[in-house]
């Protein structure tokens, strides 16, 4: 009787040793698959927080949530930065009150593009020929909220007073601004959402079993989304629940959510008041003559797919602001589909680099320097 209770016994903790070490292994899997996205995340601030330390004074810093990075700018693809400064904005020919014209330009990866070595060499040349200063400060994934931290500190801290403002308004800004950049509007949300996010990244360097390392960042996760929207439990829960349907099932990350589902009354007005408020910032520089806006469509966009873009955000914000008068709208929309070239199988659709170089960044000088 006690051997079969034995034998019973030990089998019973066979099967839990055999299903704990699946669970464990299934665990192993998941993390190697996100380790490097938030390693990624990690190694960008580390070094973005070298950086703003050094070159940007504590009140503006918290404002930024990154600068560029490092791994993009190697000298390959893009041009190489050649100091700590060129990670918040370099000079394609140096701002001078002896010059023509001084241009601004700030966004996102289609920003950046302007830095991508065909296209630096192509229009540093045309700018120090024809006596136009111009930098850019474009930043991958930035929006409307970082760009105006971003304004201020180029107004403020490093005395940047262009003539001409250029600032890319991405489709993904829209999500950007609505679920990621909020945070950055008030001091004690951030510091409440910073603290869970740096618990987060603090799982993965703990010395633990991976399915405790599992059940920290789903905590932490969690914690950390509850703080960033301000929701209950449950609101949070399921808002975490739809975007990994959306992500997973849908292909669809956050930022390109509005694009698809729309935005609602509350929404569209706080976009409008992010906009108008940084209007308001460009034009604190007394030197600034006109404000460009550049609206460019994604592939589903050209495809009649997505229901919203950001035009109508855009407009409403300028039609009634002050300087309405100063603030124009470059729009890449209404082309014939063979107009455009994007990058195959990008769900975000870059532009190619050819499309940026001959058609893309011609027609936006064209239009400020004419």
């Amino acid at each position: 009787m006690n051997n079969k209770l034995i034998k019973k016994s030990f089998f019973i903790l066979i099967i839990i040793l055999i299903n704990f070490l699946i669970l464990e292994f299934i665990c192993f899997l998941v993390l190697k698959k996100i380790e490097p996205r938030y390693l990624n995340k990690f190694n960008l601030e580390l070094n973005s927080e070298r950086v703003k330390k050094d070159l940007i004074s504590e009140k503006y810093s918290k404002k930024i949530p990154y600068l560029r990075d490092k791994n993009q700018y190697d000298g390959s693809s893009y041009i190489s930065l050649k100091n700590d400064r060129e990670f918040i904005f370099n000079e394609i020919n140096k701002f001078s009150s002896d010059n023509k014209l001084n241009i601004l330009i700030q966004g996102d990866s289609l920003g950046e593009s302007l830095n991508q070595n065909n296209i630096y060499n192509k229009y540093s040349e045309y700018f120090k020929n024809n006596n136009i200063g111009a930098v850019n400060s474009a930043v991958s994934s930035y929006a409307i909220i970082p760009h105006y931290y971003q304004l201020d500190i180029l107004l403020n801290e490093f005395n940047l007073n262009p003539d001409i403002q250029i600032t890319i308004y991405d489709q993904t800004d829209i999500g950007d601004d609505l679920y990621r950049y909020n945070i950055f509007l008030d001091d004690d949300h951030y510091d409440k959402y910073k603290f869970y996010d740096s618990e987060l990244m603090n799982s993965f360097s703990k010395k633990n079993l991976n399915l405790f390392k599992i059940f920290l960042l789903s905590k932490n996760y969690f914690l950390r989304e509850k703080n960033r929207f301000l929701t209950s439990n449950f609101k949070t829960l399921k808002r975490i629940l739809r975007r990994i349907f959306l992500k997973n099932f849908k292909r669809l990350p956050v930022t390109l959510e509005p694009l698809v589902y729309g935005i609602n009354a509350n929404e569209n007005k706080k976009l409008i008041e992010l906009v108008n408020r940084y209007i308001d910032m460009a034009f604190s520089n007394n030197n600034l003559k006109t404000l460009y806006f550049v609206v460019q469509p994604t592939v589903n966009h050209v495809e009649k797919i997505y229901v919203m873009d950001n035009r109508k955000i855009l407009l409403s914000a300028i039609k009634n602001h002050k300087y309405k008068d100063q603030v124009k709208v470059i729009s890449f929309f209404d082309r014939e589909k063979s107009f455009y070239s994007f990058v195959e199988g990008d769900i975000f659709s870059h532009p190619t680099n050819k499309y940026y170089l001959e058609k893309f960044w011609p027609k936006i000088f064209g239009e400020v320097l004419k």
